[in-house]
């Protein structure tokens, strides 16, 4: 079994946007600088190439906080006492809501879970986007391998084979002066995942996020 834990930092009057995932990652990777999972740094300026256990979001308007497995113990260990946080020079009160959901990883013989794209998935790197724009890429392979990435994460390990069925569509993004190329969507897959994980590219600051269509 999986676990999962959401982190909701309810902040009274405000509404943020999905940018300031990012400056909630800058603020709590500061303030947990011994813990790696939350910034995901093995030193100052070395990145940690195992997937994020701790995601940094934005839902419904709120600052959350989303753990996968160690990624949540560590929420539920390290931020029982959190009563701040600063966003854009701003430190601001909040109110804690935690989430904690079991979840279990299995591949299933129908496509019967649909799931939407909140968050802008990045789908690409500079490689396969050539192949993309030359028609030689299916998205539908590409999300199934970032799905097949959240199992190894979990360390599930299969020999069933994750089916993807989507309609996605293209949405650019600007970060840092530059222009990414993003998809938003639906897609219907044989497999039950936990909502608000993220799949994809600079997942650790709220892309690629998803939610199951009830």
């Amino acid at each position: 079994m999986g676990k999962k834990v959401i982190l909701r930092l309810k902040v009274q009057g405000k509404r943020f946007s999905n940018r300031d995932a990012e400056k909630l990652r800058g603020y709590l990777g500061s303030e947990y600088q011994e813990e790696l999972l939350f910034h995901n740094h093995l030193e100052k300026f070395v990145l940690n190439y195992q997937s994020a256990k701790i995601n940094y979001k934005v839902l419904n308007g709120d600052l959350a906080i989303v753990g996968i497995n160690e990624g949540a113990e560590a929420i539920l260990e390290n931020c029982r006492e959190l009563k701040k946080v600063k966003i854009n020079d701003e430190l601001l009160d909040i109110e804690k809501e935690f989430e904690i959901e079991e979840y279990e990883l299995k591949v299933e013989d129908e496509l019967k879970y649909s799931y939407k794209i909140l968050t802008p998935w990045f789908a690409l790197n500079q490689d396969n986007y050539k192949k993309y724009r030359s028609g030689d890429l299916d998205l539908n392979i590409q999300m199934r391998n970032n799905i097949l990435e959240f199992f190894k994460m979990n360390q599930v390990w299969i020999k069933e084979r994750i089916e993807v069925v989507g309609e996605f569509k293209e949405i650019l993004i600007t970060q840092k002066n530059t222009k990414i190329l993003g998809f938003l969507g639906e897609f219907k897959c044989n497999v039950k995942l936990p909502d608000y994980i993220g799949l994809g590219k600079r997942k650790s600051i709220g892309f690629g996020t998803i939610e199951m269509i009830k």
